[in-house]
Formats: C-alpha cells, structure tokens, sequence
C-alpha cells in the first residue's frame, strides 16, 4: 500500500519543529543517563525505585511531539492485571505509558540497540521473540510474576499495528499470563482491562479515514520517513477509553480469555466510532 496515496502530504517541517525535536531528545536523554542505570539496578534487586519515572518520560516525550492525551474512565493500574489495548502505532507506547507506571510487552529487536536497550530498561519490557513459539511459556512466566508483582503488563494482543480503521484479532497465546496469576491462589486480583485508543484529531480538526495512516503505522512502513511525517504534520489526540476490567477465575482458558476481551475492546470502539458515549471504568465494580 502506498502511504502517498492513503493521506495528503504534510508541509515540509518547519527550523522551530526541527528545534524542538532537537531539545526533546536533549531533554530525554539526559533524564535517561540520570534515572535509567539507577532504576536497572533497583529493578534487578526487586527494589522499587523512581517508579514514577517512567511516568514522566513518557509525558515530556508525549508533549514535545505534540501528543495531547485524553483518558476517559479509570485505569486500574495498581492492580495485578493484564491491560489488553488496540495496536494503532508506535505511540501507543507513550500514550499509555504516560497515565501510570507499567512494563510491556516488547518485540525482542526493540532492544536490540544502546538506547534502545536503556530506554525499554527504564520503562520496565518484557521480550517476545515472535519467531520462537516454544519461548512463550517462559514469557507467560515471567508476565505473570511482573504482574504477580504489583506492575500491569500492556499486551498489544493483535501482536502487530493495524491502519487504524479496524480491529485485528486478538492473539491468545499471551492470555495464559494473567490466566496463571489467577491459578496462583495468593490472593492477588487477577483482572483483564481492555482499552481502547481512539486517535481522533490532528492538528486540532477532526481525522478522516484517509488521515489515519499520519498516525498509523503498519505494514511495509519504514519508522524514521513515518515518524518526520507525522512531525511535520502537526500535533495529535488520542482518546484512551478504558473499559471495565474482566475478573479472571482459575479455570478460564486464555482463549476464552481472548474472545472475551476482543469482545469488550470491539465493543469500545463501535461506541466511539458511532459517536456514542461507550461504558467506561467509573471504579469500584468489575466485570
């Protein structure tokens, strides 16, 4: 598919965005270098340490590319518990990261690089190498015990970005983490939240179907010509509609888990895109 032809070209970037992007990994640089090998260490001891950290990485990153941030519903990110989201682009990660410290799951290339690597140490990864299915347990283990923890795990369960405009299906593999913390019986609260990410406006006027692929990024996209486009084309909302979170019982299979929880996630989305309110987490009861 060709990006030219599924949205108008954005204006040539401007010397202020250049400089502003400059500042921006100045600025997020150095509060790497400053918190990153603090937090690897306290991590490895099982200490908690800067927790919140993460938190204002991803609201500086979020504000210096112009992302405005809206939730609707309350994220029950205290909880031990699998936050289950739509996959639209590559800031899906800052967008959520930005509301409450949690780690993710990651793509094992993600830390494949230097800064790369002190960036997902700082944040809080857990990798997947999507190639090497007999790996999966050992990543359900280790899911569960991050969450097991105290720390939501974010598990993009279409396992790959979609163009924005539909939901893919949802992978189950990754279900029998959250499914083992709640055969576990030490009582911990075992709960799914799905979550949706709505990207609804750009550069201030409402997104048409043909704009989303200025956010969206999928397919044969290359990142560095996508992330300039997108810099050039001004900032962008992002609504994250959070559902009510599923309680998970001991004998709940993860596929059961999976179809359950597309259901709420495609149920959020047909809310928003018919213009109607959809049921959001006001607190206290769950599903």
């Amino acid at each position: 598919m060709s990006f030219a032809a599924t949205a108008r070209d954005p204006p040539p970037m401007a010397v202020s965005t250049y400089a502003r992007l400059i500042g921006l990994v100045l600025a997020l640089a150095a509060l790497v270098v400053a918190f990153g090998p603090p937090r690897l260490i306290a991590r490895r001891l099982g200490r908690r340490f800067g927790e919140r950290t993460p938190v204002l990485f991803q609201r500086l990153l979020c504000a210096g590319l112009g992302v405005t941030v809206s939730r609707h519903g309350e994220l029950e990110a205290e909880a031990a518990g699998l936050i289950v989201s739509n996959h639209v682009s590559w800031l899906d990660v800052p967008v959520l990261a930005s509301l409450a410290p949690m780690s993710f799951l990651a793509k094992s290339e993600i830390g494949g690089h230097g800064f790369g690597r002190a960036l997902v140490a700082m944040q809080g990864a857990i990798y997947v190498d999507r190639e090497r299915r007999r790996c999966i347990p050992a990543v359900n283990a280790r899911m569960a015990e991050t969450m097991a923890d105290g720390c939501p795990v974010v598990l993009f369960a279409e396992a790959t970005t979609g163009d924005g405009n539909r939901l893919l299906r949802f992978r189950s593999s990754h279900f029998e983490a959250i499914r083992q913390v709640a055969a576990s019986g030490d009582g911990n609260p075992a709960l799914i939240q799905p979550v949706y990410l709505h990207y609804c406006r750009l550069g201030g006027v409402p997104m048409v179907r043909f704009e989303r692929p200025r956010v969206a990024w999928y397919g044969d996209m290359t990142f560095l010509p996508h992330f300039f486009r997108y810099a050039a084309g001004g900032g962008v909302t992002c609504d994250v509609y959070c559902g009510a979170p599923i309680r998970v019982a001991p004998d709940m299979d993860r596929k059961t888990l999976a179809r359950v929880t597309e259901a709420a996630v495609r149920t959020l989305a047909a809310e928003v895109r018919a213009g109607r309110a959809p049921a959001i987490f006001a607190g206290g009861e769950k599903a």
